[in-house]
């Protein structure tokens, strides 16, 4: 069973958890680093390479735990015997008691963290970490990872689909809410114009202390050019109304995107030129007047 891991690595720090962990945090420490330099998603050159060895580390966790804890506690003792044994002669014999006594105890503390951690997955399927392994789990992580080069994140680009009346209500409002980042944007006349929006730092996140990338905002705004068209905040429309309403005296309601406008149609009406609506054009903005609706009808039977 031995030729399937090597005593003499820390699998558990392979993982960025500390040895012992209980299986519980093992599992979530794999699948955060998994995510991390899985090849078909990281950008990291040596992704793949570290990807297997992760996997492996969880392999030998998962499957044979309790023979590799004892191995490896056996290794790291053989090892600190080793060293001890490497020392002058005056002090071998106080140091050598010394420190066999500190790996015992490092020893049967491992040992006993690794058969409690088993114990723990094996009678106690809904456990959860205590504070300590938590902050443990977090600073062997951070260690394990100290030196590496920052990755800065991507931004990311966002095109929303929007129609002419709903972006002319977004314009009164002033505001258009993303929902998947939980953040208001302000929403002006420049989205009319094919303007770009930027959200410092709401895009991909970065890794080992990167920045965050961008929320890149742009919105599609799909107008029926057979009938409007925008001019510098005007709106030019044509509208179809039943040729009994366009008698003289008569009240025609137009229905525009920016809103319901009256008319009364008078003795003298040239059916080929606009009606002229003032303010009922684009809302106004911070930087922009309201616009005017220019109104063509067009007669229908």
């Amino acid at each position: 069973m031995s030729a399937n891991f090597d005593a003499g690595v820390d699998y558990f720090a392979v993982l960025g958890v500390h040895f012992g962990a209980n299986p519980k945090s093992v599992k979530q420490a794999y699948r955060r680093m998994a995510r991390r330099y899985h090849p078909d998603v990281s950008k990291i050159h040596n992704a793949k390479s570290r990807f297997q060895e992760i996997a492996h580390a969880y392999e030998i966790l998962n499957k044979y735990r309790d023979a590799y804890c004892r191995a490896f506690q056996r290794s790291q003792q053989f090892s600190a015997k080793h060293k001890q044994e490497a020392k002058p002669s005056a002090s071998k014999k106080t140091s050598y008691s010394t420190e066999e006594s500190s790996a015992k105890t490092k020893h049967a503390d491992s040992k006993q963290g690794c058969r409690q951690s088993n114990g723990r997955a094996q009678n106690n399927q809904n456990h959860r970490e205590s504070p300590f392994d938590e902050w443990a789990s977090q600073r062997d992580y951070q260690s394990y990872n100290y030196g590496q080069k920052p990755i800065h994140g991507k931004d990311r680009e966002v095109v929303y689909p929007i129609t002419l009346r709903y972006a002319i209500r977004l314009l009164r409002l002033g505001s258009f809410y993303i929902p998947g980042l939980k953040v208001q944007m302000k929403f002006t006349r420049q989205a009319f114009e094919g303007k770009t929006f930027r959200l410092k730092d709401k895009g991909y996140k970065g890794l080992f202390g990167g920045r965050s990338g961008d929320y890149m905002v742009r919105f599609n705004i799909k107008v029926d050019a057979e009938r409007f068209h925008l001019k510098d905040g005007d709106l030019y429309g044509k509208f179809e109304i039943p040729t009994i309403f366009l008698q003289p005296g008569k009240t025609v309601y137009i229905d525009s995107p920016t809103g319901r406008v009256e008319w009364v149609v008078p003795h003298y009406f040239d059916i080929n030129e606009y009606i002229f609506f003032r303010d009922m054009g684009l809302p106004a903005d911070a930087e922009n007047i309201a616009g005017d609706l220019y109104a063509k009808l067009i007669p229908v039977d």
